[in-house]
């Protein structure tokens, strides 16, 4: 599949502040190298569950080379830098749509998670997945609580360790 232009959209934040929302391009190297680069210990810990320091140049390479089918990122776009993405990945072995989102530290609380999430669902549901899954640190509450709030129906949850394993229909 090729890049998928009818994905690009604008997005007013309730500050008036316009977001370009698109899916990420394999040029994108440096903008996703920054934006990882620009996140604070604790948030890059709460998305990787890990402490990492630095974005290796393979998984910005990874994060930034996708099918736009079994695989998506949309990133979501000010002033020439990326402020958040949200991504879904087909596991085989899990036979699963994973989600994954970030958002970067000062635009946490404004929405935009919420925004990013409610945009990935629609694109995975538009490429016909019926159910997704998020592995969420069991600290992490505000990535639950958009969960929570964002999806209509019931929300299944499993603990591993200490995961909690989201799965929903879409």
């Amino acid at each position: 599949m090729g890049y998928p232009k009818q994905y690009e959209t604008y997005l007013t934040m309730k500050d008036g502040r316009k977001l370009f929302l698109r899916p990420v391009l394999p040029t994108d190297t440096e903008l996703v190298k920054d934006f990882y680069d620009s996140l604070s210990e604790r948030t890059k810990y709460l998305r990787f569950f890990i402490p990492k320091k630095e974005a290796r140049s393979d998984r910005v390479q990874k994060f930034a080379t996708v099918d736009y089918e079994n695989s998506m990122v949309i990133v979501a776009i000010h002033q020439d830098a990326i402020v958040g993405a949200a991504r879904y990945d087909w596991d085989d072995t899990e036979r699963c749509l994973e989600l994954a989102e970030t958002v970067r530290d000062e635009w946490q609380g404004k929405g935009l998670g919420t925004d990013l999430f409610r945009y990935i669902v629609k694109i995975a549901k538009e490429n016909r997945y019926a159910e997704m899954t998020a592995l969420i640190l069991d600290e992490n509450k505000n990535a639950f609580n958009i969960l929570k709030k964002t999806i209509p129906g019931d929300l299944k949850t499993s603990y591993e360790g200490n995961l909690i394993r989201v799965t929903f229909a879409l």
